[in-house]
């Protein structure tokens, strides 16, 4: 039987009190080999977009390259499942190569422009998960 994500879904307000809670997302992509790729990143939230900062040769970046798609997952709530609550996201995935947006991540990221120190040696990009899907889940609200 389908679960009625309606019932749990989270406000407005409280995705958004999720969203300034924390702070990592799990991303996820698919390698040559069809194995899924999961790593968590620091994010913000741009024009409806899902965006980081990462090395330009990692790993997520090859897989966004290759097949222009992604999910991610931000969640809380800890080992209590009726405490849970979270965001998960699929969609399209680039690497951004406009200036505009790239400073707009760069402000959400870091509330300035540049990039993270100390990654010194590496050519850095911005990622933006644009999503086709958006399912969120508060369990709180099953509770009596």
């Amino acid at each position: 039987m389908p679960r009625d994500y309606d019932k749990i879904a989270l406000s407005d307000q409280k995705r958004a009190e999720l969203l300034e809670e924390v702070p990592v997302m799990r991303f996820a992509t698919v390698d040559a080999d069809g194995l899924p790729h999961v790593v968590p990143v620091q994010f913000a939230e741009v024009e409806g977009a899902i965006c980081f900062e990462t090395d330009d040769d990692s790993i997520k970046t090859q897989n966004v390259r290759a097949t222009g798609k992604a999910a991610a997952v931000v969640d809380a709530g800890g080992h209590d499942y009726i405490q849970h609550r979270g965001i998960m996201w699929r969609g399209d995935a680039r690497v951004v190569d406009d200036r505009e947006t790239i400073e707009k991540i760069e402000r959400a990221l870091f509330g300035t422009v540049k990039s993270i120190d100390g990654a010194d040696g590496h050519d850095r990009v911005k990622i933006a998960l644009d999503p086709r899907t958006e399912v969120t889940w508060d369990f709180r609200q099953l509770a009596p």
